[in-house]
């Protein structure tokens, strides 16, 4: 059977970012399965935003309509949903008609809350991070939410734990996935990826200092997220050493595919792991 399915995020399609890759293969997968998907989210691209008004106005199906501009979204945001944003969810959701409504990271103040505490079809709530939780405040509110849900899914142990704290419930753990049509082994040199964030610099550190015991080995620091600081690069070490961003899936394979070995951070991301597994790489974690 053939279902009509309404995947929301709260995080804008036009920039890259974990969650909405994980959307988008969902979208993917579901779509080969036969189902009509439509992804509801905001976006900083005008292109989007216009083709989001034009199918709300027409009533037409989509694959993706942007609902409104994007905000600053995050667990610190006191700032509501305008009311544009509102009434353009509303009206997707009206049209359509569909028979399930999924929302990724509906602690945070967003259209993912939203699309879902005010659905009155299937609900079923993601969550991926222990820092998005927040909201709402009010536990009054967040059984409101609870009401709505039909399934409560989290990307690993520690989130679902985190989530059962402010939302209880029974929680199925799901693999954040991995595209393995563009994570796979390319043609392997000796080159060692780092997972670079603030959380990792010790690592970096060391992995530096371990380059120059390795005279034929270059280095990769791999960040995927913005820095305050980064690890200095001895100048004798500077021709082997490179510092690449890691936001969008295709950077962060064209990378991985030439590693020899990975190097995640401590609490890292689980998505970069599973990334690195699937193109070949030799996962060294730090003792």
């Amino acid at each position: 059977m053939s279902l009509r399915i309404c995947l929301v995020t709260p995080f804008a399609w036009s920039q890259p970012h974990d969650v909405n890759e994980h959307v988008a293969g969902v979208a993917r997968e579901l779509r080969l399965l036969g189902h009509a998907v439509t992804v509801l989210a905001p976006s900083s691209r005008g292109a989007d935003l216009l083709a989001g008004r034009r199918a709300l106005n027409r009533g037409e199906d989509a694959e993706i309509i942007a609902v409104g501009p994007a905000v600053p979204v995050s667990r610190r945001s006191s700032l509501g949903v305008p009311m544009g944003v509102r009434a353009n969810l509303w009206l997707a959701l009206s049209q359509g008609a569909f028979d399930v409504v999924h929302g990724f990271e509906p602690g945070l103040p967003s259209i993912s809350y939203l699309a879902l505490r005010d659905s009155e079809t299937l609900g079923v709530a993601t969550f991926f991070s222990e820092e998005r939780l927040s909201y709402p405040p009010r536990r009054a509110l967040r059984e409101k939410l609870l009401g709505r849900l039909d399934a409560l899914l989290a990307t690993s142990e520690a989130t679902a734990e985190a989530a059962a704290e402010r939302f209880p419930g029974d929680y199925r753990v799901v693999s954040p996935g991995v595209d393995l049509e563009l994570f796979r082994p390319g043609t392997k040199r000796k080159l060692i990826a780092v997972e670079l964030h603030s959380a990792s610099l010790p690592v970096a550190r060391a992995a530096l200092r371990s380059l120059r015991e390795l005279p034929d080995w270059e280095i990769v620091l791999l960040r995927t997220k913005a820095l305050t600081t980064r690890p200095t690069i001895p100048s004798k070490l500077r021709d082997r050493v490179r510092v690449r961003a890691g936001r969008s899936a295709e950077a962060r394979a064209a990378v991985l595919a030439e590693a020899e070995i990975f190097a995640p951070a401590p609490a890292g991301s689980s998505r970069l792991l599973l990334e690195a597994a699937a193109a070949g790489a030799a996962v060294a974690f730090s003792p």
